[in-house]
Order: C-alpha cells, then structure tokens, then sequence
C-alpha cells in the first residue's frame, strides 16, 4: 500500500458510533458513562447484545468479540466503532476481522493501547484510524482534549494536509505485531510510540528489536508519546538488590534511531490524562505540528 489511506467519513450529527469491547470485559456502568460522552457530542451511542459478555479477562471469547466488531463494519448506521478498554486481547482477533467490508465503506476504529493491533491491521488494509482515547478513560481528560476527538472524527478529509503519515501506537503491541501479516506500513511514515508499566530493560529490548527488523531505518521519524509507570531493576521497584538499567528511554531510543532520524520526544498521547487524538494513516494538521518538534 501507499499513503495516505483511505480515510473513512466524517461523522456526521447523529450518526451512529459503536461501542465494542475487543479486548478487556467492561461494565454497565462504564457503558453508560461512554454512551452519555457521545450523546453530549451529537452522535448516537450503538450497543448490540453481548457487549457485557466476559470470558475471563476479555469481553467474551475471540468469536464473539471478532464477530461484534464484524457487524460493526456491515452496519450502514454505525460511522465509528469506539474501543470501550485496552488491556490485552485486539491481537487474538486480526485472523477473523471482514477486511472485504471494511475496506468497502470503511469505518473509523478509535482507541489507544491495545487498540494498536486495529490500527495496524487498518493500515495494512489502507484505511486510516484515530489515536484517541478510549471510551473508558475518555471522562478523565479537559474538554479541549475531548473535544478534539470528535472534531477530529469530524473533520475527515478537511484535515489531511502534506506531509508523512502517522503509524503505530503502543510499543508492547507493535512488538507483538512483528514478524506477522498485521506489523503497520512503516515506509517513510512517522513511527509513534508510547507505552506503560513497562521494566527499562524490556523498553530497550522492544527497540532493539524493531532496530533489527529494519523498522527503524525505515520511519522518517519517531514521535515518543507517555512512557507512564516506568520499572528498573532497583529495590524501590521491588527488587531483592539494586541493578539499575541505567538508561532512561530518552537514551534507549538514542542508542537505537539511526543519528539521521529525527526524534521527538513529549508528544501528547498515551496514557495519560490528556491523551491527544490524531490520525493515523495520513498526514494531519497536528502530525505535522508534532513532527516539527511543536
């Protein structure tokens, strides 16, 4: 495929926007909180039967969950599919997504996280998505942050601008997602990473080894979104001795970007409370802001 993507419609007052849980189970009362944030902004909330469904950690078994969002991407009233949780388990569903339907009319997937998996497997079908929060930590950002993730929705082809697109998301995701049919398109593209809860050691491990798949001479660039809740190898994270890293991810990401390739570093996304929404697939007025190191 070539960039840009294909970028689903804008949203549209009253359209129809999906809840799903591919990955953790979520609650009734989350639901409503979620359905309440897209009421306010002039959409109406969709939820099929089984959005409660629990099979252990996930919301309900890959089948259920794969074939939720599957009815999502047949759907003609729904325009977005709003990821309720991350977590673990967008990965188990890649084999069993409809691409034929998704590509046809495409619609726009939004989430972060574990929601990397959907957003490379959009990509690698050619068709844009959005880096925003998802459903159940949306409350937790200003209005502005918020506000952004519809006007962004919103805006469709009115945003993309010159300039390289945007790939990527969580760094444990695109990890996992090496070596398989689903890793994003990274040819010439900006790289965004962000992550959490993750040992140093393990951070430098995940670099190495987009480093030695070729990902990194690959990018024009990386864009270094929240590295939250960080570990080393010390006795205030639990350890029985101190044997720190000794590198933070400032200088893992130097030891492993070629010098030609420009790193920003502070990009507002991740997990943070001001998670900041931005297209990926294409070139938008913000990626580019950011790629200019603001």
């Amino acid at each position: 495929m070539s960039f840009p993507c294909q970028i689903p419609k804008a949203l549209q007052p009253g359209d129809g926007v999906l809840l799903a849980a591919p990955a953790r189970f979520v609650t009734s009362n989350q639901v409503a909180a979620a359905e309440a944030h897209i009421r306010m902004a002039g959409y109406t909330p969709v939820v099929y039967d089984g959005l409660l469904e629990r099979a252990g950690q996930f919301g309900g078994a890959d089948a259920h969950r794969s074939n939720y969002l599957n009815a999502g991407f047949a759907d003609e009233k729904v325009r977005a599919i709003w990821a309720m949780r991350g977590g673990y388990g967008c990965g188990r569903l890649l084999p069993f997504l409809d691409a034929k339907s998704f590509v046809t009319d495409p619609t726009w997937l939004v989430g972060f996280s574990d929601v990397t998996s959907l957003h490379g497997w959009a990509q690698v079908h050619g068709v844009a998505s959005l880096h925003a929060p998802v459903a159940s930590t949306f409350g937790q950002a200003s209005a502005t942050t918020q506000n952004g993730m519809w006007r962004a929705l919103s805006q469709g082809q009115d945003d993309l601008v010159k300039g390289a697109a945007v790939v990527g998301g969580n760094l444990s995701v695109l990890y996992s997602l090496l070596g398989t049919p689903f890793f994003p398109p990274v040819e010439g593209a900006w790289l965004l990473l962000e992550d959490l809860d993750e040992y140093l050691y393990h951070v430098d491990r995940m670099v190495l080894a987009l480093r030695l798949a070729g990902v990194l001479d690959r990018v024009r660039g990386v864009l270094v979104g929240g590295f939250t809740d960080l570990h080393d190898n010390t006795i205030a994270d639990g350890q029985a001795v101190d044997n720190p890293f000794g590198k933070d991810v400032r200088k893992i990401l130097a030891e492993h970007v070629p010098e030609t390739t420009p790193v920003v570093h502070s990009v507002p996304v991740g997990h943070i409370a001001e998670n900041e929404s931005v297209v990926l697939g294409v070139a938008s007025a913000k990626s580019v802001h950011w790629a200019r190191g603001f």
